[in-house]
């Protein structure tokens, strides 16, 4: 890689919304393990970072959620994640996207698996288990457990489709 193509790289890192808010939510995170007082210290400062990246993108993570690698966000704003939903490996998340919790003695927040998309406005909502491979479709709303590879689409979200892998791949 040449001189110019590493700095266009590094200034697309620095610009670039999805990298932002999943690096200072990684690094809050990390910090917020260690006991010593230069990473409470750095604390404060990743934390106001996260939070001002938050308000810049419209993308309410919690700092140190636990998300597997290659969580990605291509368009941004209006994205909220409940703290304690696990997200798998490449996950793309569009925007208008609502992944969240239900109270009571149902309730519970989603688990979404690896490799799968989740299409503008959609909305994963509750106790439930999104598997490997899936597309969710544009203002789908999901309320019950998704198989490995499906396609869903609709309100409430059906599957189409089981070729998901296929689907996915174009995102990933």
């Amino acid at each position: 890689m040449g001189g110019g193509k590493k700095l266009g790289f590094v200034r697309y890192l620095i610009t670039n919304a999805s990298f932002q808010i999943t690096f200072w939510m990684r690094i809050g995170g990390w910090l917020s393990c260690r006991k010593d007082v230069f990473s409470r210290i750095l604390l404060v400062l990743v934390s106001i970072i996260h939070k001002h990246n938050q308000y810049k993108t419209g993308i309410q993570i919690a700092m140190g959620h636990p998300v597997k690698g290659g969580l990605m966000f291509p368009h941004f704003s209006g994205i909220v994640i409940n703290g304690g939903a696990k997200i798998g490996r490449n996950c793309t998340i569009l925007h208008g996207v609502t992944i969240g919790s239900v109270r009571g003695p149902k309730g519970g927040v989603p688990t979404i698996g690896d490799n799968v998309v989740i299409a503008t406005g959609s909305a994963v909502i509750g106790n439930v288990s999104v598997g490997n491979n899936v597309m969710i479709g544009a203002h789908s709303l999901v309320l019950q457990d998704i198989p490995d590879s499906a396609v869903v689409v609709g309100n409430p979200a059906r599957i189409v489709s089981m070729d998901g892998a296929e689907k996915t791949k174009y995102y990933l």
